[in-house]
């Protein structure tokens, strides 16, 4: 198993060997990583948000050895946006068709059918009649960004994405069209709490056994699904604690389990009364358990961000905005220090 995050500073990797986890290389060295995805041909796709260069795509066909750079999808001739940076890479595999999509700032989607030669940007989400209401984002954007994309594995043209400040979208012909699918959440930082369109979704899963439950962490709590994103349900923690974060996993098997790493507010981004803690739901977010052994208790100022939280198996893993990775082998219960040196980590990933 190795783990891979990517960071403002490249694309570290850590992999197991006769039971400890070693440093084994690092990739981009100096590079801000903006997206990394390792799809079902064990193909490793990177993205670079270059600060001067712009947003570079590299793609890996053998976990690491080498890198192609493949050209960026680019926005279609007289739109009035350009390509800011890629926040999001998915695939699709399905029978033959093998499928990559990229979500990119300004927010946009964009299809590959043939490992990255070429890309169609989806008009339909780029050309939303919504669109002149969104909203810019994070990271101090002006502008607004697709940072979540979940397919169906029991249907190949039902897609659904994240955008920040949008809200969630679906498409159920492969993103020729798209309606908003935000009934039940609230934004309240608007005059109007219940807007159709104008939410802040910070992530969003679909549980491998059943599609029609849906997971959300959002700028104003956390949601559940169980009519595939038709309606969203407030599981957010009664006790105030796990409520605004950005990062979440869920467990392989049970539909009722998840966890998230809440921070204070959205306006003091930090951990909880200064105590780093992963907090667990078994029972579908009726209640939260904090899990903070071998975390720091005192005087933590990390925030996770939302692609920066991973499971497989019972191993977990995520890094923080101050460069710390951490790591649990028994689904959160014990944690350990693997780093507190890196840069920035955006993303993580088991492979």
């Amino acid at each position: 198993m190795k783990l891979i995050a990517g960071t403002d500073k490249g694309l570290i990797i850590y992999e197991k060997v006769n039971g400890s986890w070693k440093l084994s290389d690092i990739h981009f060295i100096g590079m801000p990583v903006g997206a990394f995805h390792q799809d079902d041909s064990g193909y490793w796709w990177v993205a670079i948000n270059h600060k001067h260069w712009g947003p570079k795509l590299y793609l890996s066909k053998n976990q690491g050895e080498t890198f192609t750079e493949i050209n960026a999808p680019r926005f279609q001739t007289g739109s009035p946006y350009s390509l800011k940076s890629i926040w999001r890479i998915e695939s699709q595999h399905i029978g033959p068709i093998k499928r990559i999509f990229i979500g990119v700032e300004p927010a946009a989607l964009f299809l590959s059918e043939d490992e990255g030669q070429t890309f169609k940007e989806l008009t339909g989400l780029s050309h939303h009649p919504t669109r002149a209401t969104w909203q810019g984002g994070g990271k101090g954007s002006n502008s607004p960004f697709l940072h979540t994309l979940v397919t169906n594995q029991n249907d190949g043209n039902d897609l659904m994405v994240g955008i920040s400040c949008a809200g969630v979208f679906k498409s159920t012909n492969l993103g020729n069209d798209w309606f908003p699918a935000n009934k039940g959440l609230k934004s309240f930082f608007l005059p109007n709490s219940e807007i159709e369109v104008g939410h802040d979704p910070h992530i969003i899963l679909r549980h491998s056994k059943n599609a029609d439950v849906l997971w959300q962490q959002n700028h104003c709590g956390i949601y559940r699904s169980q009519d595939g994103g038709e309606s969203w349900q407030d599981i957010s923690d009664t006790n105030a604690k796990a409520v605004y974060g950005f990062a979440m996993v869920t467990d392989e098997e049970d539909v009722n389990t998840a966890w998230v790493i809440p921070a204070q507010s959205d306006d003091l981004r930090y951990p909880v009364q200064n105590k780093l803690a992963v907090y667990k739901t078994t029972d579908a977010g009726q209640s939260w358990k904090p899990l903070t052994k071998g975390l720091p208790q005192e005087a933590a100022f990390d925030l996770v961000l939302r692609a920066s939280f991973a499971k497989q198996g019972q191993t977990m893993t995520f890094g923080t905005n101050n460069g710390n990775l951490y790591l649990s082998e028994d689904n959160g219960e014990n944690w350990q220090v693997l780093s507190q040196s890196l840069s920035a980590v955006r993303t993580v990933s088991f492979t």
